[in-house]
């Protein structure tokens, strides 16, 4: 592993970063996601390729499009600096071997997008969700999941983390009335248990929480100082709708990283 190495990784995440900003924005929309140039969703113009430089372009501009002045979204640099950071931290975890890098990359890709989507719609697109179930199973039968040995353990994982989440959602169902998970979080799980293993369930539920609270209460912060309207029973908290999907994603990281 050289600095040279990580630095090519680091550009390459940068460029697929851009990429999944295309595929957050356009997905849930049902818009062309290949063979379609990017557009200003303000004044549609379309933007020149110059105008369209991962991080660079966002910088230069100053976070504004150059037709309209008008704010360019945060998200687009977080996404693409979020994922040029995660495929370095994989790549300087895994470089000694290829195919495992490119396996818990499609991982990250998937995940990332399907985060983000989450937080925009509350809705996780099966079209992404599934396929990550296949690639867990396909990663650990051919051998190269450090997380996950065979085929078995993998299809077993996933299956048991629609199960846990099911069991989850049905004692909040006791709690509130009303459903605490939808679909999409099930078959987000298990994406994750066929990529890790029932192994990584404890983890998973335990760091996504932790972050899930924290940001819940951020979130209830911002909210008091921007003087909205929010409610305060007891009751009612247990009511809000939160997106379960970024928290699961971000526990599965921690457990890819630290154990």
């Amino acid at each position: 592993m050289t600095l040279a190495n990580l630095f090519l990784v680091f550009i390459i995440g940068l460029c697929l970063g851009s990429f999944l900003t295309a595929v957050i924005y356009r997905l849930p929309k049902n818009e062309k996601i290949f063979f379609d140039r990017s557009k200003c969703p303000h004044c549609q113009n379309i933007i020149k390729w110059y105008h369209n430089i991962p991080l660079i372009s966002f910088i230069f501009l100053r976070g504004r499009c150059a037709y309209c002045g008008k704010k360019i979204s945060l998200i687009y640099p977080l996404v693409e600096l979020l994922t040029a950071i995660l495929l370095v931290l994989v790549y300087s975890k895994f470089y000694q071997g290829f195919l495992t890098f490119i396996f818990f990359t499609i991982y990250i890709l998937i995940g990332i997008t399907i985060s983000f989507i989450d937080l925009k719609t509350k809705e996780i697109p099966d079209i992404l969700s599934l396929p990550l179930f296949i690639f867990g199973i396909t990663f650990s039968t051919l051998g190269y999941n450090p997380k996950v040995y065979g085929f078995e353990l993998s299809l077993i994982s996933g299956l048991a983390g629609i199960g846990l989440l099911f069991i989850i959602n049905e004692i909040y169902y006791l709690l509130t009335k009303r459903d605490g998970l939808g679909m999409g979080d099930f078959k987000l799980m298990a994406g994750i248990g066929s990529y890790f293993s029932y192994y990584s369930f404890y983890y998973v539920l335990l760091y996504g929480s932790i972050f899930g609270v924290f940001a819940f209460f951020i979130w209830r912060i911002y909210q008091r100082l921007l003087n909205k309207e929010i409610i305060e029973e007891k009751t009612d908290l247990l009511k809000t709708e939160i997106p379960f999907g970024p928290f699961l994603f971000i526990g599965s990281l921690f457990y890819l990283f630290f154990h």
